[in-house]
């Protein structure tokens, strides 16, 4: 029986590095990222990812994945998974990235689905352009990112149920850790989710610690008034 969903985020939670810099650095494409990140506060966080997209046109799917495979992980992230796995949580990543690089990490630490930014390719080459289909929740304080990890989070919480859990530590992340049962903010790069999640970790450790805690809490209210939830805790 499924206890819920994880939602983990891919660059800078799993990953411990931006994969859009590694591809900027290694592609030639660091002072047009630079210029892009100078204009993005002025911008919805959409257009962001579709002129960044423009930068790879041409490029083959098959070297993005190869770069991306050199990004080392964060230290701890496997014993997060495994945790996770051992209390029966269906795993998911949701990336501001693309969606194919996700999968292809899926399959690297043993994650069950993903969520991020389509690409449109032929013959295997990026065109520049994004297809995601735009669920913008437009919640409070949002961006409006192209991928809603929120939307997804409850898509997920719909077909499968149970507790869910968002680790995430930037700006793309603070929807789904702020509706998330359990939302955690993992060496957060903005200060807007801290404010909102329930946890704030430096490390794996203290996230599985936590888990355990939170896990034992709802079992224990679980047994003594049925259908009992998680309550709101910030931190």
């Amino acid at each position: 029986m499924t206890v819920g969903i994880a939602i983990l985020d891919m660059d800078g939670t799993i990953l411990s590095r931006r994969s859009i810099d590694s591809f900027c650095d290694g592609f030639g494409f660091t002072e047009k990222l630079v210029e892009v990140d100078r204009q993005s506060s002025n911008l919805p966080a959409y257009m962001v990812s579709e002129a960044i997209a423009r930068f790879f046109s041409g490029l083959p799917k098959h070297s993005l994945e190869q770069m991306s495979d050199t990004i080392p992980l964060n230290d701890g992230i496997n014993d997060l998974v495994s945790f996770l796995k051992s209390n029966e949580f269906h795993i998911a990543i949701a990336t501001d990235s693309y969606q194919f690089l996700a999968e292809r990490l899926a399959k690297r630490i043993g994650a069950d689905s993903c969520y991020g930014n389509l690409v449109e390719l032929q013959d295997g080459v990026l065109t520049g352009r994004l297809l995601t289909d735009h669920h913008c929740l437009k919640l409070e304080g949002c961006r409006e990112y192209s991928a809603c990890k929120l939307w997804f989070l409850r898509q997920m919480k719909a077909k499968i149920g149970g507790v869910t859990v968002a680790v995430g530590d930037g700006d793309s992340d603070l929807c789904m850790i702020k509706g998330a049962d359990l939302g955690i903010a993992y060496r957060p790069k903005s200060k807007s989710i801290t404010k909102v999640a329930h946890l704030v970790a430096q490390d794996f450790s203290e996230v599985i610690d936590f888990l355990k805690i939170e896990l034992s809490s709802r079992e224990r209210r679980s047994d003594s008034s049925p259908g009992a939830s998680f309550g709101h805790h910030r931190s």
